[in-house]
């Protein structure tokens, strides 16, 4: 919390000290303008008028000041966004049975630099008020565009998984308050460092443009309100967009070698057990207990927005055979329409979300079931707990929301959404409970939200 209160107290500095010099030079400006009017209407020149002249030269346009202005850019968003779950003694999403601010409130601030012509550097700092999502340097990348058809970037990037990637925290690119976790789950890595590339081009009335990118990721992610440890190596991926109109089309191939680490107080226990059944002899056991896995990530997207309605839909896929990753498929349908009552442009809109787990892990039975040793039951019932409790951690979940939606200027919206959720009773659902056993994993999240971007 220390650091996140010290990087606030940053940004309010530094919002302070650029407004501060804005302020002045304005004024400096207004001032010599006034004194040198007032010399020109006296016919004489004054030594005070000559000073605020040399000032308002230092903030002119041709000054290395303005020429500096000239190639920074600053804009940014914050959003504020209070929720709570009608359910006791469970929460989803850090949503309790009590209305909280913490989960989805941020506030972010970008900074894009033109070093020349072809080259800029853009940096995002990001501050979260929840304690599950990191505050500090979202990503940090210089771009090269050397035509207007290439697109190179490099450094610490946006991984482009989905439709809403690139706007994935910026809550005014979208309708819903918090897209369907179903598809925008929590397991895959934000960002990572290394290099992209996009080309654009057109064929008669389509606007296509391919992106390829390589690169890697090594740290945490939220999975049921825990931080996991996450490790990525050589991510690579390709996207298609295709445009005609209103109409855009997206599909997307991803694949990295990832190792998603057990809980520290799990670690040492799975250590343990492997180690043991290697022991005895049951290499299968202990393999099928890896943490490691090539996996393979495929998403498709279509989205139709008119004036006043849009239709929208995504599918995703991901592929693994590691203990700690699931495979799974998912999908939303959403569709909204915009009308004008009291002349207020407010979006009604609806979607349904869905979350299936294609492959749970399962024991291989490589461990007699019958009376032996007090040491070989214990392997065998403590191999048999580690799959019983993720096989309670699979998240199979549809979802149905309605929202509203009020663009109250270009910049601020207001927002009001309510999401029913039904789980699967034996299964997690993204749910966190601790004490509610008899909990039927279906419950209402209910949220408001507030948008700004500047």
């Amino acid at each position: 919390m220390p650091e996140k209160h010290e990087l606030l107290n940053t940004l309010r500095a530094t919002a302070r000290a650029v407004l501060l010099l804005v302020a002045l030079g304005l004024f400096c400006v207004a001032q010599a303008e006034e004194a040198d009017g007032a010399a020109r209407e006296s016919g004489a020149s004054s030594e005070p008028a000559a000073e605020f002249l040399l000032i308002k030269d230092l903030f002119s346009d041709e000054s290395l000041f303005g020429r500096l202005a000239e190639r920074v850019r600053f804009s940014g968003f914050a959003r504020l966004v209070g929720g709570a779950l009608d359910a006791e003694d469970a929460s989803y999403q850090g949503y309790e049975n009590s209305i909280s601010f913490r989960q989805h409130s941020l506030f972010a601030l970008q900074t894009e630099v033109d070093l020349t012509e072809t080259v800029s550097f853009t940096t995002q700092l990001m501050a979260h008020a929840s304690e599950q999502k990191d505050t500090g340097l979202e990503w940090a990348y210089l771009t090269w565009r050397p035509s207007n058809s290439w697109n190179f970037k490099a450094g610490r990037l946006r991984t482009p998984f989905y439709l809403y990637s690139d706007t994935l925290d910026l809550g005014y690119a979208y309708n819903w308050i918090i897209p369907p976790q179903q598809v925008y789950t929590p397991y895959l890595f934000p960002n990572f460092t290394g290099l992209s590339a996009a080309y654009q081009f057109n064929i008669g009335d389509f606007d296509i443009e391919t992106e390829a990118y390589w690169g890697n990721f090594e740290g945490n992610v939220s999975v049921v309100d825990n931080l996991v440890d996450v490790k990525a190596d050589n991510m690579r991926g390709l996207i298609l967009d295709v445009y005609r109109g209103n109409l855009r089309l997206r599909a997307s191939y991803h694949r990295a070698h990832a190792e998603v680490e057990f809980q520290p107080n799990d670690r040492l226990r799975a250590a343990r057990l492997i180690n043991a059944l290697r022991q005895n002899g049951f290499n299968r056991s202990a393999d099928s207990l890896k943490t490691k896995s090539d996996a393979n990530f495929a998403q498709a997207a279509i989205s139709y927005e008119a004036l006043d309605y849009f239709l929208k839909a995504e599918w995703t896929s991901l592929r693994s055979d590691a203990f700690t990753i699931p495979s799974y498929n998912s999908y939303y349908l959403s569709g909204g329409y915009t009308f004008y009552p009291f002349n207020l442009p407010i979006t009604a809109h609806a979607t349904f979300a869905s979350l299936t787990t294609t492959a749970i892990p399962r024991p291989v039975n490589e461990i007699s079931g019958g009376t032996g040793s007090l040491q070989l039951n214990q392997i065998r019932a403590g191999y048999n707990e580690a799959f019983d409790r993720t096989q309670k951690n699979i998240n199979n979940i549809k979802s149905l929301s309605v929202g509203l939606r009020w663009d109250v200027n270009p910049a601020v919206a207001l927002k009001a959404e309510w999401i029913h959720l039904r789980g699967e009773r034996d299964k997690r659902s993204f749910f966190t409970f601790d004490r509610a056993k008899d909990f039927d994993r279906k419950a209402n999240l209910f949220l408001l939200g507030l948008e700004w971007v500047f």
